[in-house]
């Protein structure tokens, strides 16, 4: 049986906080992770895992504070580099930034990670130095040398940058007195019967 055809009024709302979708992504990544390098896992693209992650992490944080910044600041710029909203916020809620320690220190270098996949500029590091050691411990440091690319993409920071990025939410919600209810996506929707279509 088809149903009657009709006129209506559709009316919808929804309030996208895009925040929270970018951090379910980070934490599904670090799931994964967590998963991949528990001593039975399957570390196949864990490395991939671990760029995406950072990246959704990144993309976190500046979700962050472009959630709180209209709420809280005067004159809000969702233009404006991070760097110049990050600064408004903490003026706003009356935070102190210290880049020297954590939680600050953390994402000053989850920036710099995330700005080297987002502009993937090819870098040449050339470094020399006078070592000392047998042949396999001085073959060793060779292998084990790391670009700050390589230091910024580890399993190690990658949990350390979630667990900061998380930290700073929590402060961030506690300073703006904002609510988590209120950081939630929502939305509504109805329908108006209007009248039967011919």
């Amino acid at each position: 049986m088809t149903q009657p055809r009709i006129n209506a009024k559709l009316e919808v709302e929804r309030k996208d906080r895009i925040h929270n979708d970018l951090s379910a992504a980070a934490h599904h990544l670090k799931k994964r992770i967590d998963k991949a390098l528990a001593p039975d896992g399957d570390r196949e693209g864990v490395g991939l895992d671990i760029m995406a992650g950072i990246t959704m992490l990144g993309f976190t944080f500046e979700a962050y504070l472009n959630f709180v910044g209209p709420l809280r600041v005067e004159g809000w710029n969702e233009r404006a580099s991070g760097k110049d909203k990050r600064e408004a916020v903490w003026k706003a809620l009356g935070l102190t930034w210290e880049p020297e320690q954590r939680p600050a220190s953390t994402i000053l270098q989850l920036i710099t990670v995330r700005n080297m996949m987002a502009h993937g500029q090819a870098v040449t590091v050339r470094k020399e130095w006078v070592a000392q050691g047998t042949d396999g411990e001085l073959q060793g440091l060779l292998r084990n040398y790391q670009t700050e690319f390589d230091k910024l993409t580890t399993p190690e920071f990658f949990a350390q940058a979630y667990e900061d990025v998380e930290a700073v939410w929590r402060m961030l919600l506690d300073a703006g007195k904002i609510s988590v209810i209120d950081t939630f996506t929502t939305g509504m929707s109805g329908m108006t019967f209007l009248s039967h279509a011919e």
